[in-house]
């Protein structure tokens, strides 16, 4: 077993890389128009997610250097071909939306994160509504619901343009970096992946669009779902170019391996925006946030994701099965897949099995064929799909994961918990000194070790706390208070 590591009090620790990128995007926005100004300081090198990219993890990048090195090559020629289908022609079309009545405030909303009513409203789990409760709908082509506006796409020649003046601002960006040679290779590949495959076009349409939006209607106050992750750095550039005031909720559990949330020094100076509101879960959460995000008012809130725990208490049900929960981030996967796979290979007796995936997790055909052979042998059981959270967990004995949320939510039923561990990954959750957790090396969970945690005293009020379920839920018009 590893020991619990604690929470860093600081946000920002010195990842030597992220500073580099910080810098080679400080580069590129000064080398580029203002009209991509948005779009680079919502790429890859800034808006610095783990979950998607392997060079945001230090062990990993220092143990599998060549590995990752030949990665993100792949990824740039097979990026490269995407990218041609998407320069000449429109594959993937663009919408919005507007619901309700506008009144001087909007929130922004990801197609993503919701959806329309039979009654023709919309609706997200992330900020309670009503029916006038004035919404900006994003999202591909259909995804939006009834009244959408499509958006129209730039032509062939503009967005070659564009793509000349991104990659060129790399290429630029690289040279001037002082640092190891290879270093800046990586950075470069990065770039040139998320230049080459045009994806950042979703954010210079949602730029585009919403500054219409904004301007049309002279909105005062911007709220968005999400806090600084890619598309939520373009809503808060939009906010502060029409002087609007920018509202946010914490969405989801917050821990300082979350990097997206770093802004360095040099990105500030180079226009990242941070919002003027964000409603926290906890002081826990404020503290760390303060000492960079010295001008955000942080304020004490209940997310409407978690606000359904809110009157559900610890169950008194007798678990059936170990549940098994994956995340969406692929090397999530691949670790517990390594972890189950391992634990039934080597255990002398039946092990009673449950799994339950995210709904989006792309699995490899030879997870998925293992998945199948399992099931049909009668080694594991599948959460049916539509299955409700609650009843999986209702029923475990011991909820096993590695970064998935469902942890946090097992503990808030006195589910004791596995936390997994891999040498090579950062943790996303936060779950340190929490009563009821064990934390373990992928390598050497045993049945025994589910069997010594079933046992354990789980705390269930301190993640209540942690999860914000204490606080006031934050709807519409709380959002937008002040």
């Amino acid at each position: 077993m590893l020991h619990s590591q604690t929470t860093s009090s600081e946000l920002i620790d010195s990842d030597y890389l992220e500073l580099l990128a910080a810098n080679f995007v400080s580069v590129a926005t000064r080398l580029v128009s203002v009209k991509l100004t948005s779009t680079v300081l919502a790429s890859t090198l800034s808006a610095r997610s783990p979950d998607n990219c392997m060079l945001w993890h230090p062990a990993y990048r220092k143990n599998h250097s060549t590995k990752l090195f030949i990665e993100l090559l792949l990824s740039m020629f097979l990026r490269f071909f995407k990218g041609i289908i998407r320069l000449t022609t429109d594959p993937e079309p663009l919408e919005y939306t507007i619901y309700g009545k506008v009144e001087g405030s909007i929130l922004v909303v990801t197609s993503l994160c919701g959806s329309q009513t039979s009654d023709g409203e919309y609706k997200t789990s992330y900020v309670k509504t009503v029916k006038d409760d004035a919404l900006f709908v994003f999202g591909s082509l259909g995804s939006c619901g009834t009244n959408s506006v499509r958006i129209k796409g730039l032509s062939f020649s503009e967005k070659l343009i564009l793509v000349c003046s991104l990659i060129k601002s790399g290429l630029r960006a690289s040279v001037c970096l002082d640092s190891k040679i290879f270093d800046k290779v990586l950075l470069l590949l990065e770039w040139l992946s998320w230049s080459l495959d045009f994806q950042w076009l979703r954010n210079y349409y949602l730029e585009r669009s919403l500054s219409e939006t904004v301007k049309k209607y002279k909105i005062q106050k911007i709220g968005c779902l999400h806090e600084m992750h890619s598309y939520a750095r373009v809503v808060w550039l939009v906010a502060k170019k029409f002087k609007a005031k920018r509202y946010t909720v914490q969405h989801a559990a917050f821990s300082d391996n979350k990097r997206w949330y770093v802004c360095f020094p040099d990105e500030m100076e180079s226009g990242v925006e941070l919002p003027d509101v964000i409603y926290v879960y906890s002081n826990r959460v404020s503290n760390v946030l303060k000492q960079n995000y010295k001008k955000t008012d942080l304020r004490l809130g209940c997310s409407a994701r978690y606000a359904h725990w809110k009157n559900v208490d610890r169950s008194q049900k007798k678990g059936q099965y170990y549940l098994f929960v994956g995340a969406l981030a692929g090397f999530d996967n691949d670790v517990l897949f390594g972890t189950l796979q391992r634990l039934l290979r080597d255990s002398t007796e039946a092990i009673p099995v449950m799994l339950r995936l995210h709904p989006f997790a792309k699995l490899s055909y030879g997870v998925r064929r293992w998945i199948r052979s399992s099931v049909d042998k009668g080694d594991i059981c599948i959460s049916k799909g539509g299955s409700p959270l609650i009843e999986d967990l209702e029923n475990a004995i011991v909820v096993i994961g590695m970064s998935t949320t469902v942890l946090e939510e097992a503990l808030l039923l006195g589910r004791p918990v596995v936390q997994l561990q891999h040498p090579d990954y950062r943790e996303f959750i936060d779950i340190d000194g929490v009563e009821g957790v064990m934390k373990m090396d992928y390598r050497k969970l045993l049945l025994k070790n589910l069997i010594d945690v079933s046992s354990l005293k789980v705390d269930h009020m301190e993640m209540r706390k942690r999860l914000g379920l204490l606080n006031d839920i934050i709807d519409y018009k709380r959002l937008f208070a002040s």
